[in-house]
């Protein structure tokens, strides 16, 4: 059976996560999202976009990603950041804050 691949654009991928479009662009440009260039425009595999989304992120690179987020204002990317801290402290081999 064939398998169709989902490639979405910057502003599509930045509307998916929740991401401003100016960080997908600064992650693409940076290689910590896999995109690929095509007729000179960036687009990215969804299938890469939603292993990236679950893969494990430390403490560190998810307050640089809560400043980055489109919808949340300073205080809501605060309180999210802190709610994910809680729950991997909680974790079995969590690290504790």
């Amino acid at each position: 059976m064939r398998r169709t691949e989902m490639f979405l654009s910057p502003w599509q991928a930045a509307d998916y996560t929740g991401l401003k479009i100016e960080a997908i662009y600064e992650l693409l440009e940076s290689g910590e999202l896999a995109g690929e260039k095509i007729d000179g425009r960036w687009r990215i595999r969804k299938s890469v976009l939603d292993a990236w989304l679950d893969a494990e992120v430390p403490p560190e690179e998810l307050q640089k990603l809560t400043s980055k987020m489109s919808r949340l204002s300073e205080a809501e990317a605060r309180e999210v950041l802190a709610n994910l801290q809680k729950e991997a402290a909680q974790r079995p081999g969590g690290a504790s804050t």
